[in-house]
């Protein structure tokens, strides 16, 4: 089944050398974004307050970005139908609508259960490696 989401925040030009350098959970969720393979600084998506998330290969999530319809050249979007909540609503029979992220790069993704929206800047100086 395609994912159906929409693009948060503002469009990156990001090459296919974009991955998720880190994820950082300490209470609140930051994730790194490299732009390059030279990762050259990038953005960082942070939210306050998680009820989960996954990080995966693009490979197993392929399926989603081959409908004509998803959002590209934004790394954020937030999905209203298909994805993971739908996944696990299936899985374990949740009836309450969960608020879904995904952090999309040619590289990693990172999939967000959050009621809140996240916060998203430019990070400080190159990713080191």
């Amino acid at each position: 089944m395609p994912i159906k989401a929409r693009p948060f925040g503002c469009r990156e030009q990001f090459d296919w050398g974009a991955d998720i350098h880190s994820v950082t959970y300490n209470g609140q969720l930051v994730i790194r974004v490299v732009r390059n393979h030279h990762k050259d600084d990038g953005i960082e998506v942070t939210f306050a307050q998680v009820n989960g998330f996954r990080l995966l290969d693009e490979v197993p999530l392929a399926e989603y970005w081959t409908d004509e319809d998803f959002p590209s050249g934004y790394p954020v979007l937030e999905v209203f139908d298909g994805g993971w909540a739908m996944e696990e609503d299936r899985r374990l029979g949740y009836t309450q609508k969960q608020r879904e992220w995904i952090i999309v790069t040619a590289g990693a993704c990172v999939s967000v259960f959050s009621e809140h929206e996240p916060m998203i800047r430019d990070a400080a100086g190159p990713a080191e490696t």
